[in-house]
């Protein structure tokens, strides 16, 4: 049996994540550290161009963070759209999802991402083979769509191919896509 290890050259993480081939961990002060898989590092390095993150989330090739201002950046694979840039090109360093500001929650499947806005409105783009994006299509998205019909969300979460919320007032979670 494994015994657990301290994370050398990495203190004050106040969140983690993983992925398939890494994993990502949010400091105290608002910076995104990383190792394995995007960095090909055995110790975490800083995550350039993003500051001021307050959530993070990942999946099994790609990462999101929440910027304090709102925002959502990406990066790693991005083979069907999932990093909201506009294009299937991958990243080694975190891009803005286009279109997207109030956010206060991320989730990534396994090739799609969601956000929640402020406002309760649910936003998905990526792989869409089975609905997942809840866009009433199965048309793989580059950019940020709003989830139809679905307001007063508080949190969203992703699998494979399905995304998840729930919202405000409680009640049972909601589901689209296959899962």
């Amino acid at each position: 049996m494994a015994t657990p290890v301290q994370v050398q050259g990495l203190t004050g993480a106040v969140a983690v994540v993983a992925g398939n081939y890494f994993s990502v961990a949010l400091r105290h002060d608002g910076t995104v550290w990383t190792w394995g898989g995007f960095s090909g590092q055995l110790l975490p390095a800083q995550v350039p161009g993003v500051s001021g993150v307050v959530s993070i989330a990942s999946t099994s090739g790609h990462a999101l963070a929440v910027r304090d201002d709102g925002t959502v950046w990406a990066w790693g694979s991005n083979s069907e759209g999932q990093l909201g840039d506009g294009t299937t090109t991958d990243s080694d360093t975190p891009v803005q999802v286009l279109g997207l500001s109030g956010i206060t929650d991320v989730a990534g499947g396994a090739a799609h991402s969601l956000a929640v806005r402020d406002d309760g409105t649910v936003w998905a783009w990526g792989l869409n083979i089975y609905g997942g994006l809840g866009d009433g299509t199965t048309l793989t998205r580059l950019t940020p769509v709003q989830v139809l019909g679905l307001t007063g969300v508080a949190s969203v979460a992703a699998g494979a191919f399905h995304s998840m919320a729930v919202r405000h007032d409680g009640r049972s979670p909601l589901v689209v896509g296959r899962g």
